[in-house]
Order: C-alpha cells, then structure tokens, then sequence
C-alpha cells in the first residue's frame, strides 16, 4: 500500500483514521475502523453497509489530501478488486476523532480514449508540492477557483474559468487536453481545458450536489466531489448520463494549474447520497 503527500498536508489524527479505515477494507472487517455509531457509508452514489463494499485487494498507489479545519480527507488513486486494477476515490468526514462519512468511488471505466488506470499508478507530484506564500490562494479563493470549473461547465463557458497556460485534465488517468488520441474519440478533436467546456453545450450539463471536503491553502489543492448530469448529445450520439466524481484542483496564482478526475458512470439523474 503506497500512499504520498506532503507532510505539512496531513493532521495525525485524520492520517491515522484513514489508515485505519483502508485496514478495514482490506480486511473486511468494519470493526478496525473508527466508524461512528450513525456514520454513513455509500458506493457509487448508493448508500451501503460496511460490510457490503467491494472485496479490496489492496491500494497500490493513493494520494492523501487532509483538512484540519473541515474534519476532511480525501484519497485518490488505485486499488485492486478482484485482481483487476480500478480507478478509486475516497472522502472521510471525521467528527469527534470517528468517521461520520465514507463516500466512495470505485470506476468500471479502466482503459480507453477517456481512462487509463495505469497512469494512476505513478502520482502526480504536483499535487504534494507546496505553494509559495505569495502565490497561494486563501481557502475562499481556492472554493471559488474550483467552483468556477463547475460554472464554465454549466454554462459552456470556458472563459469562466481562470486555466493556467500550462493546464492539463486527466479523466481516471488519462490525459484528456492535448492529446492527438482524442481526435478518435466521440470528441474528435485535440482539447484545452477550456474549449473542453465550450463542447459540452450540446449536452447542456448540469454540476449539482458540489463538495468541497478538502481545502489546503499550503498545496493550493482542492479536491471536489459532484455529479454532473450530461444530458442526450444528438450531435455525438451519446445518451444522457450522469458523472459521479472527484476532481483534484491544482491552484496557483488564483488560476488552475492542473485537475485529475475519477469518475464513474452512473445512469442519468441518479440522486445524490449526500
């Protein structure tokens, strides 16, 4: 089990827990966890039994993103279910040192133009690096940066948004922007982050049941959870349906230096467990 990132990002405590609730999970036994006497557990927009998760057989590469003031963790990454590499998220919600809430995302979509599970297997650095003083955002600029996204993507505005030249989104691994292989894909064409926003007016996509578990100034990361309801695209052939992720945002400069999101598909307008 790998897990990375920055020191200064984690609190002991919210670590520990975390720990000790993958412990559980590769166990199978709930009780190693610090669950709290009504916490809340779900699996792909469902809410579930602890002990009806997924058989995990391990969590090879994870990055761990804490914040102290919201009681918040979120992990991302890789694990394996039945042998088979999976693209996976994780919030905790902790409360009096107890997990409160376990959200989880475990993807079906591992390879293809819009995944690539292995990718996930080396974590981007990026994320753990530290953010000078001066060029770090506060924890309201940081929501707003992130929210932002969520705005453009409703509006088919990729001007509202504020991406960094050097901006990349990656989708369960995969490197979405600028990327020839995609002109292959439903998308036929090479994506920036932006003119990936203007395309989904077709779809007229709604950003809904929005999150922001973790917000870590010293990083400038802040990691999302939403569901995004993509509606019939006639122009691409594709039906409606619903993204359930979690996106980590990269923030320097008040602009978006970088996002990687795990995603799974779930049909459309499938309520929020949250």
């Amino acid at each position: 089990m790998i897990i990375s990132g920055h020191p200064a990002a984690r609190g002991t405590v919210l670590r520990r827990l975390a720990d000790d609730y993958l412990e559980s999970l590769l166990t199978r036994d709930p009780s190693r966890a610090a669950l709290s006497k009504d916490s809340r557990v779900s699996l792909n927009a469902t809410l579930v039994a602890p002990g009806e998760l997924p058989k995990f057989d391990d969590f090879p590469a994870l990055q761990i993103f804490t914040d102290v003031e919201q009681g918040g963790i979120a992990l991302a990454g890789v694990t394996i279910v039945e042998g088979v590499l999976r693209p996976y998220a994780l919030r905790l919600k902790i409360e009096n040192e107890r997990i409160a809430e376990a959200e989880t995302i475990v993807s079906g979509t591992t390879k293809g133009h819009f995944a690539d599970v292995d990718q996930l297997m080396k974590p981007d650095v990026l994320y753990d690096a530290p953010v000078a003083p001066e060029r770090a955002a506060t924890r309201e600029a940081l929501r707003a940066a992130a929210d932002s996204y969520w705005i453009g993507l409703q509006e088919s505005d990729g001007s509202i948004p504020k991406f960094n030249y050097r901006c990349d989104r990656y989708d369960n691994g995969k490197r979405i922007t600028n990327n020839l292989s995609i002109l292959l894909s439903p998308e036929a064409a090479v994506l920036t982050c932006a003119s990936s926003l203007y395309g989904t007016r077709p779809a007229r996509p709604l950003a809904r049941a929005r999150a922001y578990p973790v917000l870590d100034v010293s990083l400038g990361v802040v990691v999302s959870w939403v569901m995004v309801d993509f509606r019939e695209n006639p122009l691409l052939k594709l039906p409606g349906m619903t993204h359930y992720m979690m996106t980590l945002f990269k923030v320097v400069d008040g602009e978006i230096r970088i996002m990687d999101e795990i995603t799974e598909k779930v049909p459309f307008g499938t309520p929020s467990a949250w």
